[in-house]
């Protein structure tokens, strides 16, 4: 993929820090920093109580379109918990020869955990996105992620795509290493065939019963393990029990 963004230092990035304080409500500190006129993912705290913050990803402006680069770093200190939640999905429309970023990294300390419910990804014919998700977890640490890529609005091809993810133990060893590149050739037969979404679960540093979802688990080398699923549809795309199972494992 041709790269067209503008330079990623004049762009806005999310930070967000969740600490457990001493005696009270976890303490979490979000900021915002670069150009107010671009578009970003602001923070609004919705539940917080000792070692706990619930908060959700509100996009502010459109996203996405062109030229736009959402950058999200997030901090989750010793035995704190984290939620995210997204109050709604995210569709990258048609951006006529141009692209877009996202970039996530997720770092959790000693302890920590992250949960991120995240909501339907929506890649529209003529989009072009490179999406990054960088995971470094400390001893003790869990994570789980819910992801649904939606390749297509009703009755379109679906644009271009380049995700990676990477996730690291605390020893630095690589947990989890993915590239997955789709496009317009990817609805042949032997790769997505008549479907349309790809639904996913990410667990690292849980143990979730062998039994769940069994069809669509894929247990790593190092530990945490993955569902995927295909379908046409996103209600049935994504791996709901194995999702409920991580949740209950908590």
């Amino acid at each position: 993929m041709t790269t067209l963004l503008p330079d990623r230092a004049g762009l806005r990035r999310t930070r967000i820090r969740v600490d457990a304080a001493s005696g009270g409500r976890a303490r979490v500190l979000a900021t915002t920093s670069g150009d107010p006129e671009l578009p970003c993912l602001r923070t609004m705290i919705l539940d917080s109580a000792p070692g706990y913050a619930r908060v959700a990803l509100v996009p502010d402006g459109a996203l996405l379109l062109a030229g736009d680069a959402i950058s999200l770093d997030v901090r989750v200190g010793t035995a704190t918990r984290l939620d995210l939640v997204e109050p709604s999905g995210t569709v990258a429309y048609d951006m006529r020869g141009g692209e877009a970023s996202w970039d996530v990294r997720l770092d959790l300390a000693a302890g920590a955990s992250l949960t991120w419910a995240g909501e339907p990804f929506v890649l529209s014919a003529g989009a072009r996105v490179r999406r990054t998700t960088d995971v470094t977890l400390g001893a003790g640490a869990r994570l789980a992620v819910r992801e649904t890529l939606v390749l297509g609005r009703h009755q379109e091809r679906i644009g271009d795509l380049e995700q990676h993810w990477t996730a690291r133990g605390p020893d630095g060893a690589e947990l989890l290493v993915e590239h997955l590149s789709l496009g317009a050739s990817s609805h042949r037969p032997g790769v997505l065939g008549g479907n349309r979404v790809l639904g996913s679960v990410v667990a690292l540093g849980l143990d979730v019963p062998v039994d769940v979802a069994a069809e669509d688990r894929l247990d790593l080398d190092e530990g945490g393990t993955l569902w995927r699923r295909l379908a046409h549809e996103a209600h049935l795309a994504i791996p709901t029990e194995a999702w409920r199972a991580v949740l209950a494992a908590w």
